[in-house]
């Protein structure tokens, strides 16, 4: 049986300072590794608004080479098809949807093999996207898949932030959203 789960979480009002952030991301990071060394899991991504920030954060910690498989930035809607997220469901829900976090966090979990953990991440960080002008500035959805439990989670970021800042609290929920799936 497949669990899923959605949560939608507002923090326009979290005040995150830059020197504790990049130390609670740190933290975060290591134990991560260090958990899922000891539980003998790995993980794959598929990071679009984040860049490739998420893996690096976790690459850049010691270890990390043992539970880490790879991961892909489909940054473009070109790219996202190209790696088999389905045109109809892009079309359906945009590429800004927790549809479209689950499908990527599915597929970097099935295109990396030997991957127990899927990651996916969309969003828009700092400005609209003229060919989706209904969806939010700030909104970000985060999908992790791990065995039968889905989970996916759309966080709303403070759109005036400067947006390494934002990239930066992206990775920290995700750590904790893997954190979080891992450990139930």
């Amino acid at each position: 049986m497949i669990k899923k789960h959605f949560e939608e979480i507002n923090l326009r009002k979290e005040k995150f300072k830059k020197g504790f952030l990049e130390k609670k991301i740190k933290f975060s990071a290591k134990n991560l590794v260090k958990n899922l060394k000891r539980k003998k899991l790995s993980l794959a991504t598929m990071e679009s608004c984040t860049g490739g920030a998420l893996i690096n954060t976790i690459t850049n910690i010691p270890g990390a080479s043992e539970i880490t498989k790879g991961g892909f930035v489909p940054y473009s809607v070109q790219e996202k098809i190209a790696l088999g997220i389905p045109r109809k469901l892009i079309k359906k829900y945009s590429v800004y949807s927790p549809k479209i976090a689950e499908a990527l966090a599915q597929k970097a979990k099935k295109k990396i093999k030997g991957s127990d953990i899927g990651i996916g991440i969309t969003g828009i960080i700092s400005r609209p996207d003229p060919k989706f002008p209904e969806k939010r500035v700030g909104q970000v959805d985060i999908g992790v898949v791990f065995k039968d439990r889905i989970l996916v989670k759309r966080f709303y970021f403070p759109p005036k932030k400067e947006r390494k800042l934002t990239k930066a609290m992206v990775v920290l929920k995700t750590l904790e959203i893997i954190g979080e799936i891992v450990k139930e």
